[in-house]
């Protein structure tokens, strides 16, 4: 896939097993609507191509959906988390800048990403979202250079994804400077949330 240097690469990480959840949660709905669908949604329009990252044993349904380049971990990295996401995107697809999004965000929104785009310059690595003292490294936008650091990180086993921001410049960004509501950063990760999102749309 590596060929011409695209600016802004949507990615879409549905490649977890989802085991708290108990079935692949890219695939449960709000209001109709897959997870998935939600974070695809959000950075289609701002993207100039868009890539899902998924379980071996969800590519050709994802498939079957539209025509999106679907994917697995490359091989020397299978089994190393969202790292290994990440760095199968880079590793295939140039690109300046790279949108990550989770597959169970199902508030996320595209003023999110609009406002994470917007903040963008050459002193930073990454620009991430940072509610009430948590970030969200998987609702973030990445410079290619970062792919250096990833690659470091799994060589050396190292799979946080708080320690990778913590060696690069990452400029965080709260809900204030963003101007969205707290649960568009809501992510589902066990039945007990998800009964609790179908029950009232609100975690």
């Amino acid at each position: 896939m590596k060929g011409e240097m695209l600016t802004i690469i949507g990615v879409l990480l549905a490649g977890g097993q989802s085991r708290r959840f108990g079935t692949h949660k890219a695939f449960a709905q709000l209001n109709g609507m897959f997870f998935w669908e939600s974070s695809m949604n959000a950075m289609k329009r701002l993207t100039d191509q868009q890539v899902i990252i998924s379980h071996p044993e969800l590519v050709k349904v994802f498939q079957q959906y539209e025509s999106y380049f679907v994917c697995t971990d490359d091989d020397n990295v299978v089994g190393k988390g969202p790292l290994a996401g990440m760095y199968t995107t880079m590793n295939h697809i140039m690109g300046e800048w790279y949108i990550f999004l989770s597959c169970d965000i199902p508030f996320i929104s595209e003023l999110v990403i609009k406002q994470l785009l917007r903040a963008r310059n050459n002193k930073y690595l990454a620009i991430i979202p940072q509610v009430d003292g948590k970030i969200h490294p998987l609702i973030g936008v990445y410079h290619r250079s970062s792919f250096e650091y990833i690659t470091s990180q799994l060589q050396n086993n190292e799979l946080k994804l708080s320690a990778l921001l913590q060696k690069m410049p990452v400029k965080y960004m709260s809900i204030e400077d963003m101007g969205v509501e707290r649960k568009v950063f809501c992510n589902i990760n066990s039945q007990e949330d998800y009964i609790t999102l179908q029950s009232n749309d609100k975690i």
